[in-house]
């Protein structure tokens, strides 16, 4: 069935079901409520076809290793990355099949006159987000969270395809059929065949002394081509009676870590819940703190139970009682099903990581080491601490500084989501 007969059939449907639903909101009028909520799931976009679209492209290893070696002939580069253990023949098909991916896009705007720009991790240019209507990042999650935390509008839209599905599970991007059919997705915007998921992000507001230093990206800090830098680094205000509150320009879709930047140093923080007026002292491995969006990455990542843990506590709990490996399995998926958090819920999910538990250190009577708020307000005690959003964007936190962390919906992503 083609897309428009398809559109044709839904609309049949629809005024069938709005006249069942007068009929049920005539007959019942206590029932508004649902009908208001039906026509909502029920009624699609209105039709949306970009006039500009920014192409975020991914920045791909392969790439980076022709930079940071320019004088290799790619003889030379591919004996030197074998040498290294890296997989030289996926590095180069990821790249080749991005690059495809994005000329199959570029060719499809230039039929439809669509005007268009392409950017990646090494030009970002903030005027070109705000130039254009439309933000299509190609490659990974990686390639998507880098656009969104350039994206200050709650109504500018983002689409993203995922350039290597064989490799890449693309939680934040179009499914894997959508790869090799871009104009199914320009004519399904148009017909208003798609929904809007506004993606909930963290706002990060620091307060107190040597709070302007400038941020970094984390593929900085070992990465460095020829002096370049992969992130557009914000200037520190030159004036002596600098402000002691800032707001991060950047807002986290995933979310915001905080911890010692050398891994294997104990981080001291000073944690607070929402209106709470008390800090808790908690020495552990970091905090991390997730959106709904991010509730399926790192934040399940450091939560979920495997079956040796589930097997291990049951035999505890009951030596006799034996499980069967289905079993454990089904125990251990219903769990980790529960740590998923829509990504429109206004919530922060948080971890401790490792928490620190002994008599002279008990778990805080408040605190657990994972739970939910509205906001999250956090001391460091850290000498050489970080805080990072998205596992990119990263700028100091050390002694004395506090943090805010908070959600508000005109901080949201809009996210276009096809309707399959």
């Amino acid at each position: 069935m083609t897309l428009a007969r398809h559109m044709r059939a839904q609309e049949v449907d629809q005024i069938w079901i709005f006249g069942w639903l007068e009929a049920l909101k005539f007959l019942h009028p206590c029932k508004q409520n649902v009908s208001t909520g039906l026509r909502q799931f029920l009624r699609n976009e209105s039709s949306f076809v970009p006039k500009r679209v920014l192409i975020v492209g991914k920045f791909s290893r392969y790439f980076f290793e022709k930079l940071r070696e320019p004088d290799l002939s790619e003889s030379e580069l591919k004996k030197k990355l074998l040498e290294r253990g890296s997989d030289y023949e996926n590095m180069v098909a990821v790249h080749n099949a991005t690059l495809n991916i994005q000329n199959q896009v570029i060719n499809f705007l230039k039929k439809k006159n669509i005007e268009y720009r392409v950017v990646n991790r090494q030009n970002l240019d903030q005027s070109s987000f705000t130039w254009a209507d439309l933000i299509l990042p190609i490659g990974g999650d990686g390639t998507f969270l880098l656009a969104s935390n350039l994206i200050f509008d709650d109504k500018k839209p983002i689409i993203g395809i995922n350039s290597y599905p064989e490799r890449s599970e693309g939680f934040l991007l179009l499914a894997p059929k959508y790869t090799t059919r871009i104009p199914e997705i320009f004519e399904m915007l148009e017909a208003g065949h798609y929904r809007v998921l506004m993606r909930r992000r963290i706002r990060t507001t620091l307060h107190g002394d040597d709070i302007w230093d400038s941020p970094f990206h984390t593929h900085e800090k070992g990465r460095i081509v020829a002096g370049g830098k992969f992130y557009m680094n914000s200037e520190k205000p030159t004036s002596n009676n600098l402000p002691k509150e800032r707001r991060l320009p950047w807002l986290a879709l995933n979310e915001v870590f905080i911890a010692e930047t050398l891994s294997a140093r104990t981080s001291d923080l000073l944690i607070k819940l929402d209106d709470n007026e008390k800090h808790h002292t908690v020495k552990s491995s970091g905090l991390c703190v997730s959106t709904g969006t991010g509730s399926t990455s790192w934040y399940k990542s450091i939560n979920s139970v495997n079956p040796q843990i589930v097997r291990e506590i049951i035999n505890v709990a009951d030596e006799k009682k034996q499980f069967s490996t289905e079993e454990i399995q089904r125990i251990c998926s219903a769990f980790n099903d529960t740590l998923h958090l829509h990504p429109e819920e206004l919530k922060l999910c948080y971890t401790v990581r490792d928490m620190i538990v002994s008599d002279i250190w008990p778990v805080p009577k408040c605190l657990n080491s994972r739970g939910f708020c509205k906001k999250l307000t956090v001391r460091s005690q850290c000498f050489d601490g970080s805080l990072v959003l998205d596992g990119g964007i990263a700028v100091p936190f050390n002694f004395g500084v506090t943090v805010l962390l908070e959600m508000h919906p005109e901080d949201s992503l809009r996210s276009l989501v096809l309707l399959d």
